[in-house]
């Protein structure tokens, strides 16, 4: 799930990977050129500052040039992108040679040998990344599932515009509003469904991550209700205009000739959260290894005083309203019969002496760090409910799953402002919705240290009821 959410909306990651790549690439070429010009492997230090020169004017161009946000296979693609980034790398290189008067300084033979040997394993490397996105989307791993609402003839435009060996966007099923009474036969063995069907079942069997509505003259009646609708769901939600009297300004995306309108998307995507990813799989193992100790510790107090298990584990809701199992340090007692939805209290009979010292610290939160290295939690986030709870709000509290459209964290924005503990107090798992509908609509790596920085402060210094 954590690479179909980082190519959610464009594919600026994997391009990052595809350029820093061809720099790597670059040096290889240097030190071939090098080999074959004075039989030794080992460049010397003034080329070594001709081929990091390079690198950098390949990595500086690459940034300025290339504003495709998509990759595109194919050798014109190459042509028109990566050749020319070569060819105005090596023209640069040259120039500052040249402005510098340094050009007696290296060798024509390596300069020559150095641009032919990167032409050729530029264009291997082409080839091997097509094969190796081909691969990607096929699989399922960053295809982008999607369910498409529309008049039939605006759909069938879209499906020809979106076809699966050009484009990761994939069109699952689709609703053809202007067609609900009749099934046509035209939509290429696409699944077709009504507006009164199980939305819910829809999305989950044919695991859809977005949600298009087209809006033409036969959709705009339609188009308020159905997006009320999908706000109920932790889904992406994007409007296609090609007919519309609405005149849209932000939030516009373009992808095979078609505008975008991003009604209800998630931040979590691309080059940003593929930063966060990492760093919370590295901070994790960091944790994991520090707080070895302090778990084993406690783990002995809870078994000498209730015996096993250690660890508690539940159902909570995670991105997209799949559920995940929690794992947690065991702070109540271990009761027959006992209500696992029954959230704690302030002096709640069932908490272990060792429990509450647990829960005043947050130790009994170590544990999820597993769940954030096995992919299911970041460390960043809005907490996870338990999936009854989830239920429950969800009819409660309106647009409540828009707070599932990015991983559970084991801190948030909402426990650094004091909403932490059992949302039993009237209006209070409303004030929490509203923190974490603000973190994900506001989200950014820096607002996830501030957040890291307060929870200590949080932890150490705030009283827990």
């Amino acid at each position: 799930m954590i690479f179909e959410k980082i190519f959610q909306r464009d594919d600026k990651a994997f391009l990052l990977f595809y350029y820093i790549f061809l720099g790597s690439i670059l040096y290889l070429s240097s030190i071939l050129a090098y080999f074959l010009r004075n039989n030794t492997w080992k460049l010397s230090e003034l080329y070594l500052e001709g081929t990091l020169l390079s690198i950098i004017a390949f990595m500086v161009l690459s940034f300025f040039n290339n504003k495709e946000k998509r990759y595109i296979k194919g050798s014109t693609q190459w042509l028109r992108v990566e050749f020319l980034l070569l060819f105005q790398t090596f023209i640069f290189v040259i120039f500052i040679t040249v402005l510098f008067k340094i050009t007696q300084n290296y060798s024509r033979i390596w300069f020559f040998t150095f641009v032919s040997v990167s032409f050729v394993l530029f264009l291997i490397s082409k080839v091997l990344f097509d094969f190796f996105y081909t691969r990607l989307v096929k699989s399922n791993t960053i295809q982008r599932n999607v369910l498409l609402i529309g008049d039939s003839k605006s759909c069938q435009n879209i499906i020809r515009k979106f076809p699966k060996k050009v484009s990761n966007s994939v069109i699952k099923c689709l609703i053809a509003i202007d067609q609900l009474d009749k099934k046509d036969t035209n939509f290429y063995g696409i699944p077709s469904f009504g507006l009164n069907e199980n939305f819910g079942q829809i999305l989950n069997h044919h695991s859809i991550g977005q949600v298009w509505i087209i809006s033409s003259i036969k959709t705009q009646s339609y188009i308020e209700n159905i997006i009320d609708k999908f706000l109920n769901f932790s889904i992406d939600c994007r409007l296609i205009q090609p007919e519309s009297k609405f005149k849209f300004i932000e939030g516009l995306d373009s992808e095979a000739g078609f505008d975008f309108y991003n009604v209800s998307f998630s931040p979590f995507y691309g080059t940003s959260f593929l930063i966060k990813t990492l760093i919370d799989k590295i901070l994790s193992v960091i944790f994991i290894l520090f707080s070895l100790p302090i778990m084993l510790l406690f783990s002995i107090f809870i078994f000498l005083e209730d015996g096993f298990p250690i660890f508690f584990k539940q159902r909570r809701t995670g991105w997209d309203g799949k559920s995940f199992n929690i794992l947690k340090l065991r702070s109540i007692k271990n009761l027959k019969n006992r209500n696992e939805s029954l959230q704690v209290k302030a002096g709640d009979s069932r908490l272990l002496k060792v429990g509450k010292i647990i829960r005043r610290l947050s130790i009994d939160e170590l544990p999820q760090f597993l769940n954030v290295l096995k992919g299911d939690m970041s460390i960043v986030g809005p907490r996870p409910h338990m999936t009854d709870h989830t239920k429950h709000y969800s009819k409660e509290v309106q647009n409540f799953m828009q707070r599932h459209k990015c991983l559970p964290g084991i801190t948030g924005w909402a426990q650094v402002n004091g909403l932490r503990g059992p949302t039993n107090s009237e209006g209070s798992m409303n004030k929490r919705f509203q923190h974490d509908l603000y973190y994900i609509k506001n989200w950014n790596l820096m607002l996830d240290v501030y957040i890291l920085i307060r929870t200590i402060f949080v932890v150490l210094f705030q009283k827990v009821d």
